[in-house]
Protein backbone atom coordinates (compact mmCIF):
# COMPACT_ATOMS: atom_id res chain seq x y z
CA UNK A 1 0.00 0.00 0.00
CA UNK A 2 1.37 3.34 -0.77
CA UNK A 3 2.33 5.94 1.89
CA UNK A 4 0.09 8.64 2.02
CA UNK A 5 1.95 12.31 1.39
CA UNK A 6 2.20 14.33 4.98
CA UNK A 7 0.77 17.27 4.50
CA UNK A 8 3.20 20.58 5.12
CA UNK A 9 2.25 23.59 6.55
CA UNK A 10 1.49 25.16 2.78
CA UNK A 11 -0.74 22.08 2.09
CA UNK A 12 -2.91 23.35 5.09
CA UNK A 13 -3.18 26.88 4.40
CA UNK A 14 -3.75 25.95 0.62
CA UNK A 15 -6.46 23.81 1.82
CA UNK A 16 -8.13 24.34 5.39
CA UNK A 17 -9.37 28.15 4.56
CA UNK A 18 -11.42 26.97 1.57
CA UNK A 19 -12.89 23.90 3.25
CA UNK A 20 -13.53 26.32 6.14
CA UNK A 21 -14.95 28.84 3.76
CA UNK A 22 -17.59 26.44 2.42
CA UNK A 23 -18.54 24.74 5.69
CA UNK A 24 -19.46 28.74 6.28
CA UNK A 25 -21.69 28.79 2.40
CA UNK A 26 -23.14 26.05 3.39
CA UNK A 27 -24.22 27.23 7.30
CA UNK A 28 -25.44 30.10 5.88
CA UNK A 29 -27.64 28.47 2.69
CA UNK A 30 -29.23 26.37 5.38
CA UNK A 31 -30.07 28.81 7.93
CA UNK A 32 -30.92 31.76 5.86
CA UNK A 33 -32.01 30.34 2.59
CA UNK A 34 -31.55 33.68 0.91
CA UNK A 35 -29.94 34.06 -3.12
CA UNK A 36 -28.54 37.32 -2.01
CA UNK A 37 -27.01 36.52 1.43
CA UNK A 38 -25.77 33.40 0.62
CA UNK A 39 -24.26 35.17 -2.77
CA UNK A 40 -22.77 37.55 -1.11
CA UNK A 41 -21.47 35.14 1.42
CA UNK A 42 -19.84 33.15 -1.33
CA UNK A 43 -18.35 36.05 -2.58
CA UNK A 44 -16.46 37.35 0.70
CA UNK A 45 -15.56 33.47 1.80
CA UNK A 46 -14.07 33.22 -1.55
CA UNK A 47 -11.55 36.33 -0.45
CA UNK A 48 -11.46 35.03 3.12
CA UNK A 49 -10.60 31.37 1.89
CA UNK A 50 -7.63 32.65 -0.54
CA UNK A 51 -6.31 35.51 1.57
CA UNK A 52 -4.26 32.87 4.44
CA UNK A 53 -2.72 31.08 1.08
CA UNK A 54 -1.83 34.37 -1.01
CA UNK A 55 -0.01 35.89 2.42
CA UNK A 56 2.05 32.94 2.50
CA UNK A 57 3.08 32.77 -0.52
CA UNK A 58 3.95 36.24 -0.12
CA UNK A 59 6.17 35.89 2.77
CA UNK A 60 8.20 33.09 0.63
CA UNK A 61 8.52 35.34 -2.23
CA UNK A 62 10.36 37.68 0.21
CA UNK A 63 12.31 35.24 1.29
CA UNK A 64 13.32 33.53 -2.16
CA UNK A 65 13.77 36.90 -3.42
CA UNK A 66 16.36 37.43 -0.32
CA UNK A 67 17.99 34.02 -0.99
CA UNK A 68 18.63 35.37 -4.63
CA UNK A 69 20.33 38.76 -3.53
CA UNK A 70 22.56 36.85 -1.82
CA UNK A 71 23.19 34.14 -4.29
CA UNK A 72 25.78 35.93 -6.26
CA UNK A 73 28.13 36.39 -2.57
CA UNK A 74 27.98 32.42 -1.42
CA UNK A 75 29.44 31.85 -4.91
CA UNK A 76 32.06 34.57 -5.01
CA UNK A 77 33.00 32.95 -1.68
CA UNK A 78 32.96 29.52 -2.40
CA UNK A 79 35.11 30.85 -5.44
CA UNK A 80 37.46 32.57 -2.68
CA UNK A 81 37.85 29.60 -0.40
CA UNK A 82 38.75 26.76 -3.09
CA UNK A 83 41.14 28.91 -4.79
CA UNK A 84 43.01 29.35 -1.41
CA UNK A 85 43.31 25.51 -1.78
CA UNK A 86 40.77 24.13 -0.33
CA UNK A 87 37.98 21.71 -1.67
CA UNK A 88 34.46 22.82 -2.80
CA UNK A 89 32.98 20.54 -0.04
CA UNK A 90 35.32 22.11 2.52
CA UNK A 91 34.27 25.27 0.93
CA UNK A 92 31.16 24.85 1.41
CA UNK A 93 31.68 24.16 4.98
CA UNK A 94 33.48 26.93 5.83
CA UNK A 95 30.77 29.17 3.94
CA UNK A 96 27.97 27.97 6.00
CA UNK A 97 29.52 29.69 8.98
CA UNK A 98 28.88 32.96 7.00
CA UNK A 99 25.98 35.01 7.63
CA UNK A 100 23.80 34.69 4.45
CA UNK A 101 20.73 36.31 5.64
CA UNK A 102 17.79 33.92 4.75
CA UNK A 103 20.36 31.74 2.31
CA UNK A 104 22.15 30.98 5.36
CA UNK A 105 20.23 27.92 6.39
CA UNK A 106 19.75 26.65 2.86
CA UNK A 107 24.08 26.86 3.06
CA UNK A 108 23.74 24.99 6.55
CA UNK A 109 21.30 22.14 4.93
CA UNK A 110 24.03 21.61 1.86
CA UNK A 111 26.36 21.13 4.03
CA UNK A 112 24.61 18.42 6.36
CA UNK A 113 24.12 16.36 2.96
CA UNK A 114 27.41 16.51 1.95
CA UNK A 115 28.95 15.54 5.39
CA UNK A 116 25.88 12.56 5.12
CA UNK A 117 27.51 11.60 2.05
CA UNK A 118 25.49 12.68 -0.63
CA UNK A 119 26.86 13.39 -3.63
CA UNK A 120 27.77 17.11 -4.63
CA UNK A 121 25.33 17.33 -7.54
CA UNK A 122 22.55 15.83 -5.59
CA UNK A 123 22.91 18.11 -2.87
CA UNK A 124 22.73 21.16 -5.88
CA UNK A 125 19.42 19.37 -7.14
CA UNK A 126 18.16 19.27 -3.53
CA UNK A 127 18.86 22.81 -3.05
CA UNK A 128 16.94 23.93 -6.23
CA UNK A 129 13.91 21.80 -5.54
CA UNK A 130 13.70 23.90 -2.37
CA UNK A 131 13.35 26.91 -3.79
CA UNK A 132 11.90 25.76 -6.86
CA UNK A 133 9.68 29.55 -6.86
CA UNK A 134 13.34 31.12 -8.54
CA UNK A 135 13.68 30.25 -11.94
CA UNK A 136 17.04 32.53 -11.17
CA UNK A 137 18.83 29.92 -8.52
CA UNK A 138 17.05 27.22 -10.42
CA UNK A 139 18.55 27.64 -14.24
CA UNK A 140 22.29 28.99 -12.18
CA UNK A 141 22.12 25.46 -10.10
CA UNK A 142 21.39 23.57 -13.52
CA UNK A 143 24.97 25.49 -14.63
CA UNK A 144 26.63 23.74 -11.71
CA UNK A 145 25.55 20.51 -12.10
CA UNK A 146 26.35 20.59 -16.19
CA UNK A 147 29.28 21.82 -15.30
CA UNK A 148 30.32 19.31 -12.66
CA UNK A 149 29.21 16.56 -14.73
CA UNK A 150 31.24 17.55 -17.77
CA UNK A 151 34.41 17.82 -16.13
CA UNK A 152 34.90 21.72 -17.25
CA UNK A 153 36.26 24.92 -14.84
CA UNK A 154 33.98 24.72 -11.76
CA UNK A 155 35.52 27.97 -10.73
CA UNK A 156 35.20 29.83 -13.29
CA UNK A 157 31.50 28.50 -14.10
CA UNK A 158 30.53 29.96 -10.41
CA UNK A 159 32.41 33.36 -11.50
CA UNK A 160 30.44 33.41 -14.29
CA UNK A 161 26.96 32.58 -12.48
CA UNK A 162 28.00 35.01 -9.57
CA UNK A 163 28.48 37.27 -11.96
CA UNK A 164 25.16 37.21 -14.34
CA UNK A 165 23.03 36.49 -11.30
CA UNK A 166 24.25 40.05 -9.82
CA UNK A 167 23.38 42.00 -12.93
CA UNK A 168 20.04 39.57 -13.57
CA UNK A 169 19.02 41.14 -10.02
CA UNK A 170 20.39 44.48 -10.62
CA UNK A 171 18.30 44.78 -13.34
CA UNK A 172 15.24 43.43 -11.54
CA UNK A 173 16.11 46.33 -9.11
CA UNK A 174 15.68 49.24 -11.52
CA UNK A 175 12.51 47.67 -13.22
CA UNK A 176 11.06 47.98 -9.68
CA UNK A 177 12.22 51.82 -9.21
CA UNK A 178 11.38 52.53 -12.62
CA UNK A 179 7.22 51.35 -12.05
CA UNK A 180 7.12 52.66 -8.58
CA UNK A 181 5.90 55.96 -10.11
CA UNK A 182 3.09 53.83 -12.36
CA UNK A 183 2.60 51.61 -8.67
CA UNK A 184 1.88 55.23 -7.11
CA UNK A 185 -0.20 56.72 -10.07
CA UNK A 186 -2.63 53.18 -9.63
CA UNK A 187 -2.95 53.78 -6.09
CA UNK A 188 -3.78 57.71 -7.16
CA UNK A 189 -6.53 56.51 -9.63
CA UNK A 190 -7.68 53.68 -6.79
CA UNK A 191 -8.69 56.61 -4.40
CA UNK A 192 -9.69 59.04 -7.17
CA UNK A 193 -12.26 56.26 -8.18
CA UNK A 194 -13.85 55.86 -4.63
CA UNK A 195 -13.91 59.84 -4.64
CA UNK A 196 -16.35 59.70 -8.25
CA UNK A 197 -18.04 56.89 -6.76
CA UNK A 198 -18.54 58.85 -3.27
CA UNK A 199 -19.94 61.90 -5.35
CA UNK A 200 -21.96 59.45 -7.61
CA UNK A 201 -24.02 58.06 -4.67
CA UNK A 202 -24.43 61.72 -2.93
CA UNK A 203 -26.29 62.73 -6.10
CA UNK A 204 -28.32 59.49 -6.98
CA UNK A 205 -29.35 59.98 -3.66
CA UNK A 206 -30.60 63.23 -3.91
CA UNK A 207 -32.01 62.64 -7.74
CA UNK A 208 -33.88 59.46 -6.34
CA UNK A 209 -35.54 61.53 -3.05
CA UNK A 210 -36.28 64.80 -4.88
CA UNK A 211 -37.85 62.91 -7.71
CA UNK A 212 -39.56 61.04 -5.15
CA UNK A 213 -41.09 64.03 -3.34
CA UNK A 214 -42.14 65.82 -6.45
CA UNK A 215 -44.01 62.97 -8.19
CA UNK A 216 -45.47 62.40 -4.54
CA UNK A 217 -46.21 66.16 -4.35
CA UNK A 218 -47.90 66.76 -8.07
CA UNK A 219 -50.55 63.95 -7.89
CA UNK A 220 -51.20 64.31 -4.25
CA UNK A 221 -54.04 66.28 -5.26
CA UNK A 222 -55.60 64.15 -7.24
CA UNK A 223 -55.53 61.01 -4.75
CA UNK A 224 -52.88 58.93 -7.08
CA UNK A 225 -50.45 57.37 -5.57
CA UNK A 226 -46.97 56.91 -7.56
CA UNK A 227 -43.84 55.43 -6.26
CA UNK A 228 -40.45 55.77 -8.63
CA UNK A 229 -39.17 53.09 -9.73
CA UNK A 230 -35.54 51.13 -9.51
CA UNK A 231 -33.09 49.20 -11.91
CA UNK A 232 -34.37 45.65 -9.83
CA UNK A 233 -37.80 46.14 -9.68
CA UNK A 234 -40.50 44.02 -11.02
CA UNK A 235 -39.21 40.92 -9.65
CA UNK A 236 -36.76 40.22 -12.65
CA UNK A 237 -35.38 36.90 -13.14
CA UNK A 238 -32.17 35.14 -14.88
CA UNK A 239 -28.84 36.97 -14.75
CA UNK A 240 -30.84 40.05 -13.63
CA UNK A 241 -32.47 39.34 -10.90
CA UNK A 242 -29.22 36.74 -9.68
CA UNK A 243 -27.24 40.36 -9.75
CA UNK A 244 -30.62 42.18 -8.31
CA UNK A 245 -30.71 39.32 -5.30
CA UNK A 246 -26.65 39.70 -4.77
CA UNK A 247 -26.74 43.59 -4.35
CA UNK A 248 -29.73 43.24 -2.02
CA UNK A 249 -28.55 40.65 0.03
CA UNK A 250 -25.43 43.37 0.24
CA UNK A 251 -27.73 46.06 1.71
CA UNK A 252 -29.22 43.38 4.16
CA UNK A 253 -26.10 42.59 5.42
CA UNK A 254 -24.41 46.10 5.82
CA UNK A 255 -28.04 47.76 6.15
CA UNK A 256 -27.78 50.05 3.51
CA UNK A 257 -31.34 50.41 3.52
CA UNK A 258 -33.79 49.70 0.70
CA UNK A 259 -35.08 50.74 -2.64
CA UNK A 260 -33.12 52.45 -5.43
CA UNK A 261 -30.82 54.22 -3.28
CA UNK A 262 -29.60 50.84 -1.91
CA UNK A 263 -28.95 49.15 -5.35
CA UNK A 264 -26.65 52.02 -6.36
CA UNK A 265 -24.68 52.05 -2.82
CA UNK A 266 -24.24 47.77 -3.04
CA UNK A 267 -23.26 48.50 -6.54
CA UNK A 268 -21.01 50.72 -5.79
CA UNK A 269 -19.36 49.15 -2.50
CA UNK A 270 -18.95 45.98 -4.59
CA UNK A 271 -17.10 47.82 -7.62
CA UNK A 272 -14.86 49.09 -5.14
CA UNK A 273 -13.68 45.87 -4.34
CA UNK A 274 -13.11 44.57 -7.16
CA UNK A 275 -11.71 47.81 -8.42
CA UNK A 276 -9.10 47.14 -5.39
CA UNK A 277 -8.24 43.63 -6.03
CA UNK A 278 -7.51 44.24 -9.98
CA UNK A 279 -5.79 47.50 -9.85
CA UNK A 280 -3.65 45.51 -7.11
CA UNK A 281 -2.92 42.91 -9.35
CA UNK A 282 -2.09 45.67 -12.76
CA UNK A 283 0.75 47.24 -9.80
CA UNK A 284 2.30 43.62 -8.96
CA UNK A 285 2.64 42.07 -12.19
CA UNK A 286 3.75 45.83 -13.71
CA UNK A 287 6.46 46.24 -11.03
CA UNK A 288 7.34 42.89 -9.65
CA UNK A 289 5.89 40.36 -12.20
CA UNK A 290 4.59 38.66 -9.71
CA UNK A 291 0.63 37.52 -8.95
CA UNK A 292 1.40 37.53 -5.63
CA UNK A 293 2.88 40.73 -4.89
CA UNK A 294 -0.18 42.04 -6.85
CA UNK A 295 -2.53 40.51 -4.43
CA UNK A 296 -0.61 42.26 -1.95
CA UNK A 297 -1.42 45.16 -3.34
CA UNK A 298 -5.08 43.96 -3.95
CA UNK A 299 -5.92 43.82 -0.40
CA UNK A 300 -4.38 46.81 0.59
CA UNK A 301 -6.73 48.93 -1.70
CA UNK A 302 -9.52 46.57 -1.05
CA UNK A 303 -8.93 46.88 2.86
CA UNK A 304 -8.87 50.59 2.80
CA UNK A 305 -11.46 51.56 -0.16
CA UNK A 306 -13.90 49.45 1.30
CA UNK A 307 -14.18 50.61 5.39
CA UNK A 308 -13.77 54.10 3.66
CA UNK A 309 -16.83 54.07 1.52
CA UNK A 310 -18.80 52.04 4.09
CA UNK A 311 -18.14 54.18 6.89
CA UNK A 312 -18.89 57.05 4.38
CA UNK A 313 -22.36 55.58 4.14
CA UNK A 314 -22.71 55.07 7.59
CA UNK A 315 -21.78 58.34 9.14
CA UNK A 316 -24.30 59.75 6.59
CA UNK A 317 -21.88 61.61 3.95
CA UNK A 318 -23.43 60.48 1.33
Amino acid sequence: MKKMKEWTIEDYIKFVPPIIGGLIIIFVAVIFRDIGVIGVTCFFSLIVGSVPYFLFSYIRYREVSAMEDQLPNFLRDLVEEVRSGMTLNKAIQVCSNIDYGKLSREVKKMYYQLTWGTPLSDVLRMFSERVKESNLIKRSVDILIESQRSGGDIISTMESVARDSALVKEMKKERKSSMTYHTISLYMIYFMFIGVLIGLTKILGSMTTSMSEGIMGGVGSLGIGMQLTGPCSGNPVGITGGICSFLFGICRIFNLGVGSGCYYKAMFLYMILIQGLCSGLVAGQAGSESITVGFKHGLIMMGIGFPIFLIALKTGLI
